[in-house]
C-alpha cells in the first residue's frame, strides 16, 4: 500500500488577542501527576482510552448478517464510522480480524483515539475500487478541538467469506501505518495572561502554592498520619486516606493545598509526618484576595455539560475558565490557546510520525483601570459592613476601584473550596457573590437631590438664591400623608443652594411637587437624562438598570394611576427608585466634569508579549446633562459647602482634612428599621480627579457613617500620591 497523505488545514479562529510580555510555556509530566489523574478518574494526556474486559470472544460470531458485496460491506463500515457506532462496525469485520480483537476492544481503540485527538466529527468519502481489486479507497476529513481539520487517504481492504462479504480490518484502518502503536496527544499550554491594575501591579498572576502530598511507600504509622494531616488540615480522615489510596509507593499523592507563604510552625508540623510531603507549585494567584474580587472574578473547572460545547473551542476536561469579573469577560484574551503535535508512538514509546502539528497561541495582558491602593483602601475602610465602593474619574469614566462586601476569595477556587466554604458563597443572607456595586438597586436618598435642584432651575426658573421655607413637616393638599424633615425643628428660611447644603428635606418636596404640578414626566425626565434608570454601558461587568419611575410606569406595571405623593418621594430619592452605586456614581462625575455622561470602563488595554495592543477602550459619552453651566456650577458650590461650611451635613466628618472635597450625604428608608448610608465624594472639589460613592447597606445615617469611610478611602489615596 501506498504511503498514506495526511493534510492539516487549520480552521480560521476568532482573534483572541494572544501573547504578551513574560511569556512562559511550560509542561510538566511526572509520575505524580500520572498519579493524581488516575486517582480522580481523569483521562492522563497522551494515553488513548482504557482498554475495557473482552465482552465477546475471538472469532465470536457477530449478530448482523454479511454484506452481500464488497461494495455494500465498505458502505455500511463508512456509514457507522461516521456515526461513531462501532460495534456495527465490528460486526462487519473479517472472521481473522476478529481473531485478532475483541469487541470491547476494538470500541475502546476507536473511542480512545477520537478522544485523544479531540475528535468532533468525522466524514469518510468512499471512492471506486480498481478493476479486479477490493479495496476501496477513501478520503477521511476529521473536525477536532485540537488540531483542526485533519485529513487523510486510507484504504477498505474488502474479504469474501463464507457468509458474505466483510472488512479485512487493521489497526491501520483507524488511522494510516497506526499498526500496533497509538495516538498520542502532546500539549503545549500557554500560561494564562495576568491582570494587572493601571500601573502594572497585579490583580491576578500566575504565582506559587504549597501542596501537602502524601508518599505511600514512605508511610510509618498510617493511622497516626490521618489523625495528624486531619488535625493540621481541617479534613477528614477518610477523605484524606482517599486521596492517596491508588497511588503507587514512589508517587506524590496531593491531599490539600495551601496558599504560599505557608507559617513555618505548620510546616514543621508537616515535615515530622512520616510521608508527607510539601512541595511548592505554580497556581493563578489573587494578590488582593477579596479585595478585588467582584472586578477580577475567579477560575474554575470546566463542567462535562460544557464541555460538549467549550472543547470545540480547544477546552478539555481539567481546564479552568474565568466565571465572573474579567476573568469572564476577557477569557479569549487571557487563556491563549493550546497547542501541541499529535502523533504516532510505538509501543517502545518513541514517535513514528506526526500526524499533525499546532503551535501553541500565546495569551496576553490584561491592564486594567483599577488602582490598587484605592482598591484595597476602599476594601479595608468598609470593613465587615454589607454595601459597596465605586470611585471613577469624572475626566473619562474610568473605574479606579469597585468594592463589594460581604466578598470571597477567589483564591479558595484555586486551593480548593470546603464544604462551610461552598455553603458560605451560597448563602441567601449574605450572597457574596453578587455584586452590590452594579448589580443592586437602592433608594438613594438625598443624594438625589441634586437631580431635584437641577430640574427645578432648568424647568421651574430657580436660582440658587431662590428661597423656600424649610419646616419640619410637608403635606400635600387633601392627603392625610405627612412627609417628614430629618430636623424635626425645621430649618427656617433657606436658598435653593443651603437647602441642599443642609439636606433639607421639606423644601425638595415642594419642589418635586411644583415640577409634578407643571408636568409629571418633568422629574423622572430629568433623572433619566443623569443616567438613571438604565445601564451604564460598563461591558466587563453585569449591571442592573435600577428603576426611574413614572405615570406610564405605574400604571403598566402597578395597574395604579400616577399621584402627587410619588413625585414627592422621587424628589428625594425614595418612593419606586432605585438606582445601583455605579449609576450614581456616574452620575456624579457628569455634575463634576461639567456635564459629559461618560460610559464607565474596567479594562484599559489588552498588551501582548511584544508590547503591542490588542485591545484599547476608548473613552464614549453616552450623554451630556441638560443642564446650563452656570446650573451645574451652582450645584458644584452647594456641593463644596456641603463640606466646606459648619452647615454642611458632612463638615464633621471631613473637618482637618487637608484636601479640599465637595459632597453629598444621604439617608434612605429601607424597609427596616435601620436606613441605608450613602456618601459621595468630588475631589479635589476644584479640580475634579476623582468621584468616589460610599454606601452601606442598612448603616444608619450618610453623615455618620458613609462620609467617614470615605475619607478614610480619601486619606490612604492622598498618601499613596492619587491626587497629582
Amino acid at each position: 500500500m501506498s504511503r498514506s497523505s495526511l493534510r492539516l488545514r487549520h480552521r480560521q479562529r476568532r482573534p483572541i488577542g494572544a501573547l504578551f510580555a513574560g511569556f512562559v510555556v511550560f509542561l510538566v509530566v511526572t509520575g505524580g501527576i500520572v498519579a493524581v489523574a488516575l486517582q480522580y478518574g481523569l483521562r492522563t494526556v497522551g494515553n488513548e482510552a482504557p482498554v475495557t474486559p473482552a465482552t465477546v470472544s475471538p472469532g465470536s460470531t457477530p449478530a448482523t448478517a454479511a454484506p452481500r458485496t464488497a461494495q455494500e460491506a465498505a458502505e455500511r463500515f463508512v456509514r457507522a464510522w461516521e456515526n461513531g457506532e462501532y460495534r456495527e462496525m465490528y460486526a462487519l469485520v473479517s472472521r481473522a480480524a476478529r481473531e485478532r480483537i475483541d469487541e470491547a476492544t476494538f470500541v475502546a481503540r476507536y473511542e480512545g483515539i477520537a478522544a485523544e485527538m479531540g475528535q468532533l466529527s468525522v466524514r469518510v468519502t468512499l471512492g471506486e475500487p480498481l478493476p479486479g481489486s477490493l479495496r476501496f479507497p477513501i478520503h477521511v476529513v476529521r473536525e477536532t478541538s485540537r488540531v483542526g481539520r485533519l485529513e487523510e487517504d486510507n484504504a477498505i481492504p474488502v474479504v469474501r467469506e463464507d457468509d458474505g462479504y466483510r472488512v479485512d480490518w487493521t489497526p491501520s484502518l483507524i488511522v494510516a501505518d497506526l499498526g500496533d502503536g497509538r495516538v498520542q496527544w502532546i500539549p503545549t499550554v500557554p500560561q494564562r495572561g495576568r491582570i494587572l491594575d493601571r500601573k502594572g501591579r497585579p490583580l491576578a498572576e500566575l504565582g506559587l502554592v504549597n501542596r501537602v502530598g502524601v508518599i505511600p511507600g514512605q508511610i510509618g504509622d498510617e493511622q497516626q498520619l490521618l489523625a495528624r494531616l486531619s488535625e493540621l488540615l481541617a479534613l477528614p480522615p477518610e477523605t484524606i486516606r482517599q486521596r492517596y489510596a491508588n497511588g503507587r509507593p514512589d508517587w506524590f499523592m496531593p491531599v490539600a493545598t495551601l496558599p504560599d507563604p505557608v507559617d513555618p510552625s505548620l510546616l514543621q508540623e508537616l515535615a515530622g509526618i512520616p510521608g508527607v510531603v510539601v512541595r511548592q507549585w505554580p497556581e493563578r494567584v489573587y494578590p488582593l484576595g477579596p479585595a478585588a474580587a467582584h472586578v477580577t472574578g475567579y477560575l474554575s473547572e470546566v463542567s462535562a455539560e460544557e464541555l460538549r460545547t467549550a472543547a470545540a473551542e480547544g477546552y478539555e476536561a481539567g481546564d479552568r475558565i474565568g466565571r465572573t469579573g474579567i476573568e469572564a469577560w476577557a477569557e479569549d484574551f487571557l487563556r491563549g490557546r493550546r497547542g501541541g503535535r499529535l502523533v504516532i508512538v510505538g509501543p517502545d514509546g518513541r514517535e513514528r510520525r506526526v500526524l499533525a502539528e499546532v503551535p501553541a497561541e500565546p495569551a496576553a495582558d490584561v491592564v486594567t483601570t483599577i488602582d490598587a491602593d484605592l482598591q484595597r483602601a476602599a476594601y479595608e475602610a468598609l470593613g465587615d459592613r454589607v454595601g459597596s465602593v465605586v470611585a471613577i474619574d469624572p475626566r473619562d469614566g474610568a473605574v479606579r476601584a469597585l468594592v463589594s462586601s460581604p466578598s470571597f476569595d477567589p483564591n479558595r477556587f484555586i486551593l480548593g473550596l470546603r464544604p462551610e466554604e461552598w455553603q458560605a458563597l451560597n448563602d441567601e443572607q449574605r450572597k457574596p457573590l453578587l455584586d452590590r456595586a452594579t448589580q443592586v438597586g437602592y433608594p438613594t436618598g438625598s443624594t438625589f437631590k441634586v437631580v431635584t435642584m437641577a430640574a427645578g432651575m432648568e424647568y421651574l426658573g430657580l436660582g440658587p438664591g431662590s428661597t423656600y421655607d424649610c419646616p419640619p413637616t410637608f403635606t400635600l393638599a387633601g392627603s392625610s400623608v405627612v412627609w417628614r424633615d430629618w430636623n424635626p425643628q425645621g430649618q427656617g428660611r433657606l436658598t435653593l443652594q443651603s437647602a441642599l447644603v443642609q439636606s433639607c428635606n421639606t423644601v425638595f418636596f415642594q419642589i418635586g411637587a411644583e415640577l409634578d404640578a407643571r408636568d409629571p414626566n418633568l422629574l423622572p425626565q430629568m433623572a433619566r437624562a443623569f443616567g438613571f434608570g438604565q445601564e451604564t454601558g460598563l461591558a466587563e461587568l453585569p449591571e442592573t438598570p435600577g428603576l426611574v419611575p413614572d405615570p406610564s410606569w405605574k400604571l403598566r406595571e402597578r395597574g395604579d394611576y400616577w399621584a402627587r405623593g410619588d413625585a414627592v418621594n422621587l424628589s428625594i430619592g425614595q418612593g419606586f427608585f432605585l438606582a445601583t452605586p455605579l449609576q450614581l456614581a456616574d452620575a456624579y462625575a457628569a455634575l463634576a466634569n461639567g456635564g459629559t455622561l461618560w460610559r464607565p470602563f474596567v479594562v484599559d488595554r489588552v498588551v501582548a508579549i511584544d508590547g503591542s495592543e490588542r485591545a484599547r477602550s476608548e473613552p464614549k459619552a453616552r450623554g451630556t446633562l441638560p443642564v446650563s453651566p452656570d446650573h451645574i456650577a451652582a450645584i458644584r458650590a452647594a456641593l463644596r459647602d456641603v463640606v466646606a461650611r459648619p452647615n454642611g451635613t458632612a463638615y464633621a466628618a471631613f473637618q482637618g482634612f487637608s484636601l479640599p472635597v465637595a459632597g453629598k450625604t444621604g439617608t434612605a428608608e429601607s424597609g427596616q428599621e435601620a436606613p441605608h448610608a450613602w456618601f459621595v465624594a468630588i475631589a479635589p472639589a476644584d479640580d475634579p480627579q476623582l468621584v468616589l460613592v460610599v454606601m452601606v447597606e442598612h448603616g444608619g445615617e450618610g453623615s455618620r457613617v458613609a462620609a467617614p469611610i470615605a475619607r478614610r478611602i480619601l486619606e490612604a489615596a492622598v498618601q499613596a500620591g492619587y491626587f497629582g
